[in-house]
């Protein structure tokens, strides 16, 4: 019995069908355009895996779903206290957790004021080094920083690519300092040039470099080899145990949106993962799709938020006070 039938049979059970009205508002549903907001400018890993899902949630619903691009936290927030109808969604990432552990006063409480609807997928991360260092492999990276001055690229000290770098200066028993570029293409070029020697992005944004002669990729992240960079090992196999992580995103929704419509929204990004063409998308980006419920996803999504607190302890990171974007 798939999940709408049990929402249906269960409704009629206990209350009889009188107490079922909302049961078809919940198969209807959506009966009107739906918004999926991105906290990140267009052409982001998440922005590009929520058109992805939108598109064919399009399809399923016979209803136009629009991604809206926003920024960070305060797009957040915006959904947040947006109305509690399943007509405005989050698509997000990580950095969902990352900024729970982060920061100590978020607008919105990221346990209460949201909730977890479904994942979508997942992709690891590639240590990549410039071609200028000569570094064959990661044991050959780490002796060169050790005997230098070296510098790592990141989006910035709160972004999950900085923590990897910390993680893996760790671990390895190296000091090197962070330079902070804007987006993918720039820190790749920066690796590229030799202006910093290693950094952690995305492997379907290390790929294009990698094959170019670009960019050196050393390791990736996940517990197993990426099949767009089938002769890179992992970390672990490179000599670096315990750093498997991976970039991972999902669908969140305000809290007070019915549970049936969560149910439904939930089930229908698991039917527009299991088609085909989205898989074939998602794995030309690195990337693997995820099956949760909403309650999984919610306990998945409070498992990474502990990892990061404790991420951001085992570093000497400091919780940060939110300071929201001056008015313009």
């Amino acid at each position: 019995m798939n999940r709408i039938s049990r929402i249906v049979s269960a409704c009629a059970f206990a209350v009889g069908l009188a107490g079922c009205a909302g049961t078809q508002e919940v198969t209807r549903f959506p009966t009107q355009p739906v918004k999926i907001v991105v906290p990140y400018p267009a052409g982001n890993a998440t922005d590009v895996v929520g058109r992805i899902v939108a598109e064919k949630l399009a399809q399923l619903w016979g209803q136009p779903v629009s991604i809206e691009n926003r920024s960070g936290i305060p797009a957040v927030d915006g959904v947040a206290k947006s109305k509690p109808d399943g007509y405005t969604l989050l698509a997000h990432s990580i950095s969902y957790a990352v900024d729970a552990g982060l920061y100590t006063n978020l607008p919105y409480d990221p346990e209460k004021d949201i909730v977890a609807v479904a994942p979508f997928a997942r992709q690891p991360f590639a240590l990549v080094a410039s071609p200028t260092l000569g570094a064959k492999n990661v044991a050959d990276l780490v002796a060169k920083a050790k005997a230098g001055q070296f510098k790592f690229a990141s989006l910035g000290p709160t972004s999950q690519l900085y923590f990897i770098a910390e993680q893996f200066k760790k671990k390895t028993g190296f000091n090197a300092s962070n330079v902070t570029y804007k987006s993918l293409a720039e820190g790749n070029g920066a690796v590229a040039k030799g202006d910093v020697a290693f950094w952690f992005p995305p492997v379907a944004g290390a790929v294009a470099g990698v094959r170019e002669g670009k960019l050196v990729a050393l390791a990736v992240t996940g517990e197993k080899r990426s099949a767009m960079l089938p002769q890179v090992p992992t970390i672990a196999e490179a000599g670096v145990r315990d750093m498997e992580n991976s970039a991972w995103f999902g669908l969140w929704a305000p809290a007070g949106v019915p549970g049936g419509i969560v149910d439904k929204i939930s089930s229908d990004v698991e039917r527009a993962l299991a088609s085909p063409d989205v898989r074939e998308k998602l794995a030309k980006l690195g990337a693997e799709p995820m099956s949760m419920t909403p309650s999984q996803f919610g306990r998945f999504v409070r498992g990474e938020t502990a990892s990061s607190k404790r991420l951001t302890a085992e570093l000497g990171i400091q919780p940060q006070a939110y300071s929201p974007p001056a008015k313009p």
